[in-house]
């Protein structure tokens, strides 16, 4: 029977019995301590110490450290103003923060009570970021690499050295795809055409029904119509939707020839400008859902159009 009995009942049959153990004489405590002994499974030894042990229920212990500063409704908040400021980080957000407030309130966006402006004002950089770490572990999804190597066409495109482009002036571009198939690259989905200029930073966005090299090139001619400064050169990666005879003519037939280069393969830091904006940008206004209906090609083409003012002018 004793070894059945759970740690909880051994204990609370303890209590009962201590009383009466302790007060009695030697020949009594022998004869309680063997019924004791036989009901809660305990060896003789561990009997005796335990009755002899203090069994009052321990008082709860706060544990030690300082009170918690900052509620959950606090840093609701800041994940809500971190959305909002088109997440800075916290280096970034912490002087833009009693301004942001004050607009937001201006505006009947948000409201704040006196303790919160405070609160929220006091926080420094490293607690700003350490408060929104849950967050940014669970908005930050992963992206799939779909890129396929291009044609024999590559043979006649250089690969990009340092030496190749003038930096310094506008004109020479890093052009990139980033695709949006959410979990399974299974079936058709869309893909976002990046191009950045080196020299300026400046980006523009076009989504693509499909990775082809002919949705990629009519892109291309599309945008440089955008453009506030001629093409002077174009570097991409090695896929097929690049490295083909379509972007090749782009580059190639017309008077003043636009030079056309490619990365090292698996080198993804000769495109690190239009890597930089892949995230900037596409990933921080789309995310890592997937998208593939025409309600939201039509959509995404809008918010594109929108995001060419405001990252390229403000």
């Amino acid at each position: 029977m004793g070894n059945k009995m759970s740690l909880k009942s051994r204990k609370e049959l303890a209590t009962q019995i201590q009383p009466r153990y302790l007060k009695s004489g030697k020949l009594e405590k022998g004869g309680i301590l063997t019924e004791f002994v036989e009901n809660s499974g305990y060896n003789r030894k561990s009997a005796i110490r335990l009755l002899h042990s203090d069994l009052r229920q321990k008082a709860y212990k706060k544990k030690p450290g300082r009170r918690r500063k900052y509620t959950e409704g606090i840093i609701h908040k800041l994940e809500k103003l971190y959305e909002i400021s088109d997440y800075l980080c916290g280096q970034r957000l912490k002087p833009f923060l009693p301004e942001l407030i004050e607009k937001l309130e201006s505006c009947h966006e948000m409201y704040f009570t006196s303790e919160e402006k405070q609160l929220l004002s006091s926080m420094s950089s490293a607690t700003i970021n350490r408060s929104l770490s849950a967050y940014r572990k669970s908005h930050n999804g992963k992206g799939k690499t779909l890129t396929k190597p291009g044609s024999l066409i590559k043979q006649q495109i250089a690969v990009r050295t340092g030496m190749d482009w003038d930096d310094h002036r506008p004109g020479f571009l890093e052009i990139d795809l980033v695709a949006h198939c959410g979990r399974s690259a299974s079936g058709p989905f869309f893909y976002s055409l990046t191009v950045t200029d080196i020299c300026l930073g400046w980006t523009e966005n076009v989504i693509l029904r499909r990775k082809s090299k002919e949705d990629v090139a009519q892109a291309m001619y599309s945008m440089e119509k955008r453009l506030p400064f001629p093409i002077l050169g174009i570097n991409s990666d090695n896929g097929s939707e690049f490295i083909n005879d379509l972007l090749f003519g782009f580059c190639s037939d017309r008077e003043n020839k636009i030079m056309f280069t490619r990365s090292r393969p698996y080198h993804k830091n000769d495109q690190a400008h239009v890597e930089q904006k892949n995230w900037a940008v596409v990933r921080k206004l789309l995310g890592y859902h997937r998208f593939d209906t025409p309600n939201q090609f039509d959509l995404i083409s809008c918010i594109f159009e929108l995001n060419h003012i405001y990252n390229n002018f403000f």
